[in-house]
């Protein structure tokens, strides 16, 4: 039987029976229920390569849970920064406390500052990677807290680590200032290893790359109950897509290739409201392709985040998924319009922690190196 033939849907006026459901809610939006029992995963290695391909995602059950484990005391560690960090204390302190001698001994401080233009960020953290002698290698390293939603209802954060100045997009420009930045990630949170040292994994993704890998711009998520991203891609420059793993806790997902969502959105709004605007501006998958590029369709938002209806949709055909502790998904992506899109609700009675990283080649080709770095985006999530 097919996965979408089993995918099974459940309206938000009807809790299900049986421990497999989850709800699809977020910021007081209540999608409804999918049953996530039935497994989204078990491909052989064709259908992998084809999901790749595809920009579909690839859901790889337990794939770090035995880094789960061996790290758990690091993990819990980081959770409960995360609860100092929600009640008020200073990231900056937090930084530098975990960074003490001798495992900071590699980084010292370079400032911090907030950005008072984005309501989203609390504070960014710089520091320069030190050498013998105290010699600086990569300077404007940074840690980026930040609340995931504008919306009071949502307590979930974010780790985000990167160098230089964004709006200038130098992270695009010097893979040999993103190692560091990387390593930079590692001394705060050692739990990378708990991702990064599951060889197989990695060399599974390097397989459906065909080359060799580096993982960067590397995200700390603490998703809190009630909340999750809404829909949103990670096509950037130079990055063939993200792997992200869950350490702690669960969460429940919806994700496809843009590709499969523009041919969705256009035939449930052509289906549901024939005569509507929005009808009219995604009457083709063409047509909804370039409607997902749009920052300001309100409508649009409303569709893909707050009407069960399309959630329904959506489940039913086979496009929902949780992911438990130790479980890992990599979201590929060529291009702004082949990537994957995704939405996350988080789930439990406690924030869940996971680990986010960029999947980059460890060497561009010249082609790569001479292209402009761009903005792809237009539901932009960094």
């Amino acid at each position: 039987m097919s996965e979408q033939r089993q995918a099974a849907y459940a309206p938000p006026s009807r809790r299900p029976r049986g421990d497999g459901w989850c709800a699809l809610v977020r910021r007081g939006a209540r999608l409804g229920w999918f049953d996530a029992s039935i497994a989204h995963s078990g491909e052989d290695v064709d259908a992998r390569a084809q999901r790749w391909r595809a920009c579909e995602p690839l859901v790889l059950r337990g794939a770090v849970a035995a880094g789960a484990r061996a790290w758990r005391g690091e993990v819990g560690g980081t959770l409960a920064l995360f609860e100092r960090l929600r009640r008020g204390a200073s990231f900056q302190d937090e930084v530098w406390r975990r960074l003490g001698a001798p495992r900071g001994s590699r980084f010292a401080p370079a400032g911090a500052a907030c950005d008072l233009y984005d309501p989203r960020e609390v504070e960014k953290v710089y520091a320069h990677a030190l050498g013998s002698g105290g010699r600086a290698l990569a300077r404007d390293l940074y840690a980026k807290l930040a609340w995931i939603a504008h919306d009071e209802r949502d307590a979930s954060l974010r780790i985000r680590f990167s160098f230089g100045s964004e709006s200038l997009l130098e992270w695009t420009k010097d893979p040999r200032r993103a190692v560091w930045s990387d390593r930079f990630a590692s001394a705060l949170f050692p739990e990378t290893a708990a991702v990064l040292s599951q060889r197989a994994l990695l060399a599974r993704i390097e397989r459906l790359a065909g080359r060799a890998l580096r993982f960067s711009e590397r995200i700390v998520y603490n998703n809190a109950p009630g909340g999750g991203a809404v829909f949103h891609h990670d096509a950037e420059p130079h990055q063939l897509g993200v792997l992200y793993s869950q350490l702690a806790g669960e969460t429940a997902w919806i994700a496809l290739s843009k590709r499969a969502l523009a041919a969705l959105v256009s035939a449930h709004a052509r289906a549901a409201k024939p005569r509507s605007a929005l009808a009219k501006r995604v009457a083709t998958p063409a047509r909804a392709l370039r409607a997902l590029e749009a920052e300001d369709d309100g409508e649009l938002y409303r569709l893909l985040n707050e009407d069960a209806a399309f959630a329904r949709t959506l489940v039913l055909a086979g496009h929902a998924f949780r992911l438990r502790a130790g479980d890992a998904v990599v979201l590929p992506s060529r291009g702004p319009d082949d990537t994957c899109w995704h939405s996350v609700f988080a789930l439990g009675a406690r924030p869940s922690l996971s680990h986010s990283y960029g999947i980059f080649a460890r060497r561009r080709t010249r082609a790569e190196s001479r292209g402009e770095p761009r903005r792809y985006d237009m539901a932009e999530a960094r």
